[in-house]
């Protein structure tokens, strides 16, 4: 059982849970399939602009659990998240990628490839919890930064072999760096997107049309996402990574500055397309069907329709939802809002949000 895992803040627990799949044990027998039926294109509906997705995250670290996500995000869309930090001690000079790494290379490409899946790669050097702190780091890397040659070559490396290995369709090179701004500052940021610039020109050598970005949390790119003590917007520093940047990816989680789903501005997305001539994608998203103790599946859904809305009027490329099913965890483990953020419950049944969902995945893609 992984209950007591489940202590550290919110995303940081659902992403450590991510990492630990590369040290799972067993076999890589064929994913366990789910009793939902797979969504049926109606072609006499309109299409619809982009390709819809879901993460990879599992219910427990299992290898059958991994492979049960990837089978439930085959029938959920087109695209799977995996998001997870550099294994640094493999990438840095003189290092050697481990046995461990190359097994989950194998066991991803074979699992997007039988589930018809478009990769969504997102390297996420950051701590969740702690968005200014490098994640994983081996003890003879410790408490160092981007400025840390060893660091910068090993983030390098790493993004090249994710990128000549597994080909994906798109790839995140830093999630929610505008955070990491917030906690380091600017001479922090600007050793990052240097790094950022290298990295992204290792992928396009090796895999041109992969579509390469960093990611940015919307609420604090807005300067709201400490209700508490707001700050000021940072649309400044998307355009530090121009010209190397494909597309405007962002994450958004409005409840960490709405109470209400009906507090959402009715032009809360617009923004979006007066900052930049590029694509806009939602990364990340997603609400609560339960606020406090109290299930509130409507919130859940009317938030679906306003985020479908925004991504339809911005023509955007793939919106991921962050969890397809909630986490197995207990009411107090301290996943807060995001235990309860999944289509599915706990137990795999379908919310009310599911309905929503197939309605629109049913419309053709493109």
């Amino acid at each position: 059982m992984l209950r007591a895992r489940f202590r550290l803040p919110a995303i940081a627990t659902l992403l450590a849970f991510s990492a630990l799949l590369g040290a799972c044990s067993g076999d890589e027998g064929s994913p366990a399939g789910t009793a939902e039926p797979v969504a049926i294109t109606d072609v006499s509906l309109p299409p619809r602009p982009f390709q819809l997705g879901v993460s990879s995250l599992p219910t427990e670290a299992s290898e059958d659990a991994y492979g049960e996500a990837f089978a439930l995000a085959g029938q959920l869309g087109e695209v799977v998240l995996i998001q997870r930090a550099p294994p640094w001690a493999d990438f840095v000079p003189g290092g050697s990628v481990s046995p461990r790494t190359e097994r989950l290379t194998r066991l991803e490409r074979d699992l997007a490839h039988q589930n018809d899946l478009h990769l969504l790669l997102a390297v996420d050097p950051l701590q969740p919890a702690d968005r200014g702190v490098l994640a994983g780091l081996p003890d003879n890397l410790a408490g160092r930064d981007f400025s840390d040659k060893d660091v910068r070559a090993s983030f390098i490396a790493y993004a090249k072999y994710l990128a000549l290995n597994y080909k994906p369709a798109y790839m995140a090179l830093g999630v929610e760096v505008d955070l990491y701004y917030t906690r380091r500052g600017d001479a922090a940021f600007r050793s990052f997107v240097s790094v950022y610039f290298e990295a992204y020109d290792a992928v396009k050598e090796v895999s041109p049309k992969t579509l390469v970005f960093p990611t940015f949390q919307y609420e604090n790119v807005l300067g709201i996402l400490n209700r508490a003590a707001p700050s000021q917007p940072a649309w400044s520093l998307i355009d530090r990574f121009q010209p190397k940047l494909d597309l405007l990816a962002v994450s958004t989680f409005p409840r960490s500055a709405f109470a209400n789903v009906q507090d959402l501005p009715g032009n809360y997305y617009d923004a979006l397309a007066e900052r930049i001539d590029k694509p806009v994608a939602f990364f990340s998203v997603g609400w609560a069907s339960r606020n406090g103790g109290t299930e509130d599946d409507a919130s859940q859904v009317s938030f679906l329709y306003r985020i479908l809305a925004a991504a339809e009027e911005l023509r955007s490329p793939f919106l991921v939802w962050f969890l397809a099913r909630d986490p197995d965890v207990g009411p107090d483990d301290g996943l807060g809002s995001l235990s309860s953020m999944g289509l599915y419950d706990a137990v795999g049944r379908p919310k009310s949000v599911l309905k929503v969902w197939r309605n629109y995945l049913a419309r053709p893609s493109p």
